[in-house]
């Protein structure tokens, strides 16, 4: 008897609370299995901090050795991006400008100063992007301005003909495509064509006034006279006249006096030297011109 209070002693329920187990209770479904943790040796963890460490540096030589050392990331081809270039020359040629890359760490290559170099070297192109193809390889890929008109160059000592791109600079040289414009420039000396022969803004003026004389008169222009110092431009036009423009004024502003004058001039019919529409009068309608 005495044994069985021992043993309901050793439990105690409290109202409103959950059952605490008190003593050492050893009964089947009261004991809490208790987890122990075995210590490890200090020379065991020891060992293992410094396995763990000798694999960080490891990884960090065998990355430095790679990056700075290793012929693995050594550039050693420069290829075009565009293999059927109408064009292979100018492929070839800015492969070339760039060849001071094969040889270095394809890391640490700065493609966008590539780029301006290439794009220095190169006034007719319009864009160029340099691409890493790791781990060893520059990639081009690049697009040149459209060519634009046929350069007559007349000058005291010699004739040259090229063809332009859309900034003004020479691309062809003794060249001709007769499916484009042909502007006419005299001069003392021969044009330099290491900078650009026309102005991108002259030279699209040039353009869009004989579209739009074309256009407005149904009547084709033949070429156009360009004089850069007098800032003039000379529509020379199939009927054989010649339209003047002011290249500082709007060329829609003075081909539309000409457009009030039709029935006096008759330029379908009748012959006429020149048309000069650069003088600007009182009303600004003041027409000079010359007949045969």
């Amino acid at each position: 008897m005495f044994d069985r209070k021992r043993k309901n002693s050793q439990y105690k329920f409290i109202y409103g609370k959950s059952p605490v187990l008190r003593g050492n209770a050893t009964s089947k479904g009261f004991r809490t299995p208790t987890k122990t943790t075995k210590k490890l040796h200090p020379t065991i963890v020891k060992i293992k901090k410094i396995l763990i460490l000798s694999g960080i540096v490891a990884v960090i030589a065998f990355s430095v050795y790679g990056i700075f050392f290793s012929k693995y990331l050594t550039i050693t081809e420069v290829s075009l991006k565009n293999k059927e270039l109408e064009n292979q020359n100018i492929g070839d040629k800015i492969k070339n400008s760039i060849s001071s890359a094969l040889g270095k760490n394809i890391i640490f290559t700065n493609t966008k100063e590539l780029e301006t170099k290439v794009l220095l070297s190169f006034p007719e192109l319009e864009k160029v992007t340099l691409s890493k193809k790791y781990p060893n390889i520059i990639q081009i890929d690049f697009s040149e301005y459209p060519l634009v008109a046929n350069i007559l160059n007349e000058s005291a000592s010699i004739k040259k003909s090229y063809i332009i791109n859309a900034v003004g600079y020479a691309v062809k040289e003794n060249y001709e495509d007769k499916n484009l414009p042909y502007i006419k420039i005299k001069s003392e000396e021969p044009l330099n064509i290491q900078n650009a022969i026309i102005e991108p803004t002259n030279l699209s003026y040039i353009l869009d006034a004989k579209d739009y004389f074309e256009e407005k008169f149904g009547m084709r222009i033949i070429e156009t006279i360009y004089k850069p110092i007098a800032r003039e431009v000379h529509l020379f036009t199939e009927k054989s006249f010649y339209i003047w423009l002011d290249i500082k004024r709007p060329f829609d502003q003075q081909l539309k006096k000409l457009k009030k004058a039709l029935v006096k001039l008759n330029i379908h019919e009748g012959s006429l030297l020149y048309i000069d529409l650069r003088i600007a009068g009182n009303n600004g309608d003041k027409i000079i011109y010359k007949r045969r």
